[in-house]
């Protein structure tokens, strides 16, 4: 193997330690708390500050989306839901800073749609996934994203100071169970192994077994 092929063999498994570690889920959960507390704390926040928390949330939250893909517990398609969700977040934000669509009303559909897939997809992850630990606060995570956006989307063209309690509050209601999720893996010690693991060391014990019956 030449050292450019070690190297980059060498950097995929940091990214998936990274992707494996349950301060992954709590970073992601710590900053939506903290976005949701500033949208709310901040007296007479304008739609622009509103615009740019949102974006700087969902860009962050987009990075930690992609780097999760690179997880050892997910098969090739909650990889790729992975992966599609993390740039679709980062495509948000990055939209967010466009002055043409910061108002309450564009913010509204377009963060409340993202929120329901998001949701949707979290529900979906975490009940196709290995039992452990994190996994119901996973799916409370994801029904609450689900809930959050389907108001904010009925509720799209409310006023601004309306329109930034509803983001604060779902901000700092999904985040909640992220990071227990998180804490709760955290104290749960090693990760359990993916089913091809679990799979694998089912062989190997198979082939032990059949030699030393020789």
């Amino acid at each position: 193997m030449s050292a450019g092929a070690a190297d980059q063999t060498a950097a995929v498994r940091g990214v998936a330690r990274i992707a494996d570690s349950p301060g992954l889920v709590i970073g992601a959960g710590a900053l939506s708390i903290l976005i949701g507390v500033l949208v709310l704390g901040w007296p007479g926040a304008t739609i622009v500050v509103i615009a740019w928390l949102f974006a700087v949330q969902l860009i962050v939250a987009g990075v930690l989306q992609l780097v999760s893909a690179f997880s050892a517990g997910r098969g090739p398609g909650g990889r790729m839901l992975s992966v599609l969700l993390g740039a679709l977040s980062i495509l948000v934000g990055l939209l967010c800073l466009r002055a043409t669509l910061q108002t309450a009303l564009v913010l509204g559909l377009v963060i409340g749609a993202l929120w329901v897939l998001q949701g949707i997809a979290g529900v979906v992850d975490a009940l196709g996934s290995d039992q452990g630990p994190g996994r119901g606060w996973a799916i409370a995570s994801g029904v609450l994203s689900v809930l959050g956006g389907a108001v904010v989307l009925v509720y799209p063209g409310t006023s601004l100071v309306v329109l930034t309690w509803l983001f604060g509050i779902v901000l700092v209601v999904v985040g909640v169970p992220l990071v227990v999720q998180g804490i709760a893996t955290r104290r749960a010690g090693t990760p359990r192994p993916s089913r091809q693991q679990r799979a694998r060391a089912g062989v190997e014990a198979g082939g032990e077994k059949g030699r030393t019956g020789l």
